[in-house]
């Protein structure tokens, strides 16, 4: 199990989206986040696109293929 401690509210939102749906691009996980269509470049996918970066630094996901999918890592 992981410690949450430290990571922001959108990043713990990520990681119980990518526990649902395992396997999701980043336009995806910014819409479920904002509950609405969010287009490429939009100030919602960027931070989005942060959040997924910090947490793949991290160690909590990975990105996979290249459509800049995501998945959870099992730890």
């Amino acid at each position: 199990m992981w410690d949450l401690v430290g990571l922001s509210n959108n990043q713990k939102r990520i990681l119980e989206m990518l526990n649902i749906k395992p396997d999701m691009t980043t336009k995806e996980i910014a819409e479920m986040l904002f509950g609405k269509i969010v287009v490429y470049k939009s100030q919602e996918y960027s931070s989005v696109h942060r959040s997924l970066i910090s947490l793949e630094k991290q160690g909590y996901i990975k990105r996979v293929q290249i459509q800049l999918r995501w998945r959870k890592l099992n730890q």
